[in-house]
C-alpha cells in the first residue's frame, strides 16, 4: 500500500511538474506568422547581444539586451568604433557616451522592448544572436533581408517541450 502511494504521489509530481514547472526562454520569431525559428533556454536578468555590421562603416555593433522579464527586454548598451547613419550621433536624454580603446559605448537607455525587431542583413550586415557563448547568425536560420523578433519567454514544462525547435 505504501508503495503505490508512493508512487501515486511520484506519478502526480512528474504531472504536475510538466504543467506548472516554468521554462524560460530566448525566442526568435518570424514577424507576422509568429513562426517559432528558434530558441535557446534562457534566465531572467541575463544578457545578449545583436552583433552586426554596419552597411556604410562597415564596422563591428554590438547591441546588449537585458533579459528582464517575459515580455520586457531593457536595452543596455551599444558599442561601435565610428559613427554612422542609424547610430547614435549624442547622448540623448540620460544616456552615458564612454570612449574606451577606440569605441564608442553607449549606455543608460531607456528603452524597453517587448521583442527586439531585427532585419537580417542580406549583404554586409550579418546580424548575430550571442547568448551564452553561442553564436547564431540570424541568416542561418530565417533568409536575409527577413525580418524577425528576438523575444524573452516563459512557458511550461510541457509547452517548451511540444514546441519541437532545437535549442
Amino acid at each position: 500500500m505504501k508503495r503505490t502511494a508512493a508512487f501515486s504521489l511520484a506519478i502526480l509530481f512528474l504531472l504536475s511538474s510538466l504543467f506548472f514547472w516554468p521554462i524560460y526562454s530566448v525566442e526568435v520569431r518570424i514577424d507576422g506568422t509568429e513562426e517559432l525559428i528558434y530558441r535557446q533556454s534562457a534566465s531572467p536578468d541575463e544578457e545578449f547581444d545583436v552583433v552586426w555590421v554596419h552597411s556604410v562603416t562597415l564596422q563591428p555593433v554590438t547591441e546588449t539586451y537585458k533579459l528582464e522579464a517575459p515580455g520586457r527586454i531593457a536595452l543596455v548598451r551599444m558599442v561601435f568604433d565610428d559613427n554612422g547613419p542609424n547610430l547614435p550621433a549624442r547622448p540623448e536624454g540620460r544616456q552615458k557616451w564612454t570612449i574606451a580603446e577606440g569605441k564608442f559605448i553607449v549606455t543608460d537607455y531607456d528603452l524597453i522592448f517587448e521583442r527586439v525587431p531585427v532585419t537580417i542583413g542580406a549583404v554586409i550586415s550579418d546580424h548575430t544572436l550571442v547568448y551564452k557563448g553561442n553564436a547564431v547568425p540570424l541568416k542561418d536560420i530565417y533568409r536575409p533581408g527577413g525580418y524577425v523578433h528576438i523575444g524573452f519567454a516563459k512557458n511550461s514544462l510541457l509547452q517548451y517541450l511540444l514546441k519541437g525547435v532545437e535549442i
